[in-house]
């Protein structure tokens, strides 16, 4: 930061040390507290970092709102995600995109699975997931997904599996038995 001018304030009767002298020193104090109360903002208003009710302020300000049982991680994830999740959503690929940036993992999307209902939307995701509300997901759908779908949700659960070869084999003798 580049040091600013000092107040000096002149008068043509003033007098050195006078009333103007302590004016002017109050007014450098009153700027300096400013600057330094303005320098240190700029890491105040990262939403992973600042105070909850400032984030809740920052969330208003990005017209995003808390859901009813989401874990404060969550919010301040879509708090400071909130423009790029806005221009995201209602596209598939958007949507993959948010789900990444909340930190919920990977998500399938399958669309016109069922020939009836051309407008289900077939969304598997992750069994760590599903921890969270049922609600929840559902404010998160409708909040980012697209108007005009319906959403059914299958969950998948990621475990290790190995495979050994192996010889397996059976020999018979063909022996006749005589009476």
């Amino acid at each position: 930061m580049s040091e600013r001018d000092r107040i000096e304030l002149k008068f043509w009767q003033g007098e050195e040390g006078g009333i103007l002298d302590i004016i002017a020193r109050l007014a450098d104090a009153a700027c300096d507290l400013l600057e330094s109360r303005l320098a240190g903002l700029p890491g105040e208003t990262d939403p992973e970092l600042a105070d909850l009710r400032l984030v809740e302020l920052l969330g208003w300000e990005r017209d995003t709102e808390r859901f009813s049982g989401e874990p404060e991680a969550l919010f301040r994830k879509r708090v400071k995600y909130a423009l790029a999740n806005a221009k995201d959503a209602g596209s598939r690929a958007g949507f993959a995109r948010i789900w990444q940036r909340l930190g919920l993992g990977t998500i399938s999307q399958t669309e016109r699975f069922d020939a009836e209902n051309w407008d289900v939307i077939k969304l598997e995701v992750e069994e760590a997931v599903f921890v969270l509300s049922e609600q929840l997901l559902s404010d998160l759908i409708r909040q980012y997904g697209r108007t005009c779908r319906r959403y059914a949700f299958e969950s998948k659960i990621s475990a290790a599996m190995g495979v050994r070869a192996f010889d397996f084999d059976h020999i018979t003798l063909n022996s006749k038995a005589t009476i």
